[in-house]
């Protein structure tokens, strides 16, 4: 088992983002990632959801809507909003922090990725991206084994949601990349030590 306290004992924290598709895997590689490096894992659905969800019925009357421009527009900023304060205020405190979301706009738009980075340094911490990869076929056949209310729409519609989403889309900043592709080379498992190790060489080299 690998173990690590990048992050701790005066070393430099960072902010590890894991970012991906829905139903890539995101949240099994950040609890991977947590259980090995002891970093606090911050994922944006049990951080806002039952908020989400509430105010959702209010303006739209559909507490599982992830797909209308009322979620979108009006929802989604508050929910990566609260996400990226409480990553702050763990990194304030020099604890690392995993935060688990889709970022699929924030990881391919380089204003976002300058203003994390400027913020990131003018505070002494390390930015890091994950891409958790998978494709069409292993990402439906989790959200259908996951169950979760809030994908039914994407189910319902599986090919309109592939028409508006690129399974094979990595992002536009520097970044890793775990597999998680139902066939994939190496478990994924594995996949987050080798990431594990990469991070812990990179922070002793810096």
């Amino acid at each position: 088992m690998v173990t690590s306290d990048l992050g701790a004992g005066g070393a430099q924290p960072t902010m590890l983002v894991v970012a991906g598709l829905a139903g890539s895997g995101k949240t099994e590689t950040g609890k991977l990632l947590s259980g090995l490096t002891g970093w606090a894992l911050l994922d944006k659905d049990t951080l806002t959801r039952p908020l989400v969800e509430s105010l959702l019925l209010r303006l739209a009357g559909d507490p599982h809507d992830r797909h209308s421009p009322v979620y979108a527009e009006g929802v989604r900023p508050l929910e990566y909003s609260c996400l990226m304060k409480a990553g702050w205020e763990n990194l304030a405190c020099g604890t690392s922090v995993i935060l688990s979301a889709p970022f699929i706009r924030e990881v391919n738009d380089a204003a976002w990725i300058r203003r994390t980075r400027r913020r990131c340094q003018r505070f002494g911490v390390e930015l890091r991206v994950v891409w958790v990869a998978s494709d069409a076929d292993t990402m439906r056949m989790r959200l259908v084994s996951r169950g979760a209310e809030r994908d039914m729409w994407k189910l319902a519609n599986w090919d309109d949601y592939l028409s508006d989403v690129d399974p094979e889309m990595l992002p536009s900043c520097p970044h890793f990349v775990i597999d998680n592709r139902i066939d994939a080379q190496f478990p994924l498992a594995d996949q987050v030590a080798s990431l594990v190790r990469s991070l812990e060489v990179r922070a002793c080299a810096e």
